[in-house]
């Protein structure tokens, strides 16, 4: 069960063994939420801490030095609260600074990635569609991926301008956000895609509207639960496993409070208390 003792607002964690600090996770706004499910369900005693930069999202259309700044000023939040491992739950916060943060800072960053290799492993006609922001796509890390597997399948990309801004907004099932999917949708189906890969972490929570509107021979594919089975790996590798009993989330945001309470309860259909990042 998720636990919200939230601190003060410039209260610092301390915690005394290195296992109990906490995992931090970020993205440009609620989408990591997704990832958060995952790593809670997995691995129910660690202590979270999960950034939404609401108030600076989307990070889709924003420029990598803008990224950069703001992917800079949370990690170093984190890091101040005693972060042991940092999840980038943000796929084009993760094309665009992860490898500079994993030379700079002391600590292993996770990322985040379209899922091109277990859609491979789906695909029967070897015919895979990537659903994206134009940040993801045009980044090189994404290049570098897609051209890594493209003698394996046809791989076809699809940009989704203003498909995680809806999700942002909470707008997850209404009229407008359908009529978007079905544009980027109709846009793969076209190409007799058998499988689509969901690459941000917002579109997690618009499985049921795409499952709605697509064949249902159609397979999706999410990669939530294997960056938390990636961060479980990562910690026994690093022996930063949390060995005690207990572990509890804190949320905050760079956006409002009550927009950030009332959305993110909704997504995680739990009452939940969000503090405003300092």
């Amino acid at each position: 069960m998720m636990k919200n003792n939230q601190p003060s607002q410039h209260q610092t964690l301390s915690h005394t063994l290195v296992g109990d600090r906490p995992i931090g996770i970020f993205d440009s706004g609620v989408g990591g939420l997704s990832v958060l499910q995952h790593i809670h369900q997995l691995l129910p005693h660690e202590n979270l801490l999960y950034v939404a930069d609401s108030g600076h999202a989307p990070y889709g259309c924003k420029g990598g030095a803008y990224i950069e700044q703001r992917s800079r000023i949370i990690t170093e939040y984190l890091l101040a609260q005693g972060a042991k491992v940092i999840v980038i739950a943000c796929n084009t916060a993760t094309a665009s600074i992860i490898e500079k943060f994993r030379q700079q800072y002391g600590i292993p960053f996770i990322g985040v990635e379209p899922g091109i290799k277990p859609a491979l492993a789906l695909t029967k006609n070897h015919k895979i569609g990537v659903m994206a922001t134009t940040g993801t796509l045009s980044s090189e890390r994404y290049k570098e991926l897609s051209q890594r597997f493209s003698d394996s399948a046809n791989i076809y990309h699809q940009a989704c301008p203003g498909l995680a801004d809806q999700v942002e907004a909470g707008l997850t099932e209404m009229p407008e956000t359908i009529v978007l999917l079905k544009k980027y949708l109709s846009l793969l189906t076209a190409e007799q895609v058998d499988t689509i890969v969901l690459g941000c972490t917002h579109y997690s929570f618009l499985v049921n509207p795409i499952q709605a509107i697509i064949n249902h021979s159609i397979k999706l594919v999410d990669t939530s639960r294997a960056i938390a089975e990636q961060l479980i790996r990562v910690l026994e590798l690093e022996s930063l496993k949390k060995k005690s009993e207990g572990g509890s989330i804190l949320y905050f945001t760079t956006g409002s409070i009550h927009n950030a309470e009332v959305l993110m309860s909704c997504l995680l259909k739990k009452k939940l208390i969000v503090n405003a990042l300092p």
